[in-house]
């Protein structure tokens, strides 16, 4: 019992963010399933209110929370077990709940010492990307198939931008839309859309991102040579696609957008690993769209 209480009071923090963001993001859910159930109904306040009230329609809400939850989980956890495997001093996930669309702003570990050479570093950036982005595919697969096609829908609503591996999905399940119609994704399929859009932000080889660690780890002077211009590129997609890459880059040049020197400036990666780069940036292609949401009107 001593030892249980030690973990929980250690880790209280996580735990603590982890049920905030659960409950965030099953309330998006719900309103995401009742969206999706009822797409051309209008919701008066007072039925918002009554069916917000009513804890049973929450359980709808799961449908996007658990597969979310389990492919951030995943991605920190590749990242977390890959520090452990190098003996790396870091943290488990911190959930980030959030009062926004998605419900959350995603997860991160802290690594807590300097990464001493490319290996790890390449090992531990490379990990949760992965994590996420193969987890995020299955999800995709079900929450498509689940998803239904809807004609002439006349109130506002958002619109998902769709990155290549959302297209080629959703070619085998929907051809030759009509004109009128749209397709309205089922939750689970939102959810498994937020995991390639988490995989593809990370991805960005600046600083402190996923991209940062395994770019620089691969080579330091592309590396150095990208970080100015993917700056350069986030700003453009700021002016002509999504406002948000305006803070994406806020974010990133606050936090940073120089790498941390690792000690074996000179080794080079292995065979396996350069191939596992190449892999990587063509997940980040096929993830990535520059107008991530946009609102119909």
């Amino acid at each position: 019992m001593s030892f249980s209480l030690s973990k929980i009071k250690k880790y209280y923090l996580n735990l603590l963010l982890f049920i905030l963001t659960f409950v965030t993001t099953t309330g998006a859910g719900t309103l995401f399933y009742l969206s999706f159930q009822s797409p051309e109904k209008e919701l008066s306040s007072e039925f918002l209110k009554n069916y917000l009230l009513t804890p049973k329609n929450y359980i709808n809400g799961l449908f996007y929370s658990l597969p979310l939850l389990i492919i951030l989980f995943a991605h920190e956890m590749g990242h977390y077990l890959m520090c452990k495997k190098y003996k790396i001093n870091a943290t488990p996930p911190y959930f980030i709940p959030a009062p926004t669309i998605a419900g959350t702003f995603g997860a991160v570990i802290r690594i807590k010492e300097p990464i001493y050479s490319k290996i790890p570093l390449f090992d531990i950036g490379i990990a949760g990307p992965l994590m996420s982005f193969f987890l995020s595919i299955p999800v995709l697969i079900y929450g498509i198939g689940k998803s239904k096609i809807v004609y002439s829908l006349s109130a506002e609503g958002i619109n998902l931008g769709e990155p290549l591996i959302f297209k080629f999905i959703e070619s085998f399940y929907f051809k030759n839309l009509p004109q009128n119609a749209d397709i309205l994704i089922h939750p689970i399929a939102f959810a498994g859309w937020f995991g390639i859009l988490v995989t593809a932000f990370n991805l960005i080889p600046i600083g402190q991102l996923d991209g940062g660690h395994i770019f620089f780890a691969f080579s330091t002077d592309l590396y150095k040579k990208l970080t100015y211009v993917f700056i350069a590129l986030l700003i453009f997609a700021g002016i002509f696609y999504w406002e948000g890459w305006f803070l994406w880059a806020i974010l990133i040049m606050i936090f940073g957008v120089k790498h941390p020197p690792v000690f074996d400036q000179e080794r080079e990666l292995d065979y396996k690993r350069k191939l596992l780069f190449y892999l990587i940036i063509i997940i980040f292609l096929v993830s990535f769209t520059p107008t991530p949401l946009y609102f119909s009107k």
